[in-house]
């Protein structure tokens, strides 16, 4: 499985939108962050064009990524599930960020279920 990591400066890059989304809950997302000690941005009024933006970062693919929900105009409930953004440098990149969140959110499921 790949590890997740907070950016840092170094690694940071510039991503934008490449129409890749994932459907999941803020809490998962969440759950992902305290996880890997990642933080995350988190003003859940709906008075932003998001709630939630988490960025993160996948050493072993050299992959900056971030995660947010768009223009939902109202607070999010935490274990609903919603269409979060994924931003990148290329579409490629968004596939594999889409990829690897999808396996880590497939193990937060199984951890809960034990």
């Amino acid at each position: 499985m790949k590890k997740l990591k907070e950016p840092t400066d170094a690694n940071y890059t510039a991503s934008s939108f490449h129409n890749v989304t994932i459907y999941t809950t803020p809490n998962k997302l969440i759950e992902l962050c305290e996880i890997y000690d990642i933080e995350y941005f988190e003003n859940n009024t709906g008075e932003d064009k998001c709630n939630f933006d988490f960025e993160f970062y996948v050493p072993s693919e050299d992959l900056f990524f971030t995660v947010y929900d768009w223009k939902e105009n109202e607070p999010l409930h935490l274990d609903t599930t919603y269409e979060f953004h994924i931003g990148t440098r290329d579409l490629l990149a968004s596939i594999k960020a889409k990829e690897i969140l999808e396996e880590q959110i497939g193990n937060l499921n199984t951890t809960i279920n034990r």
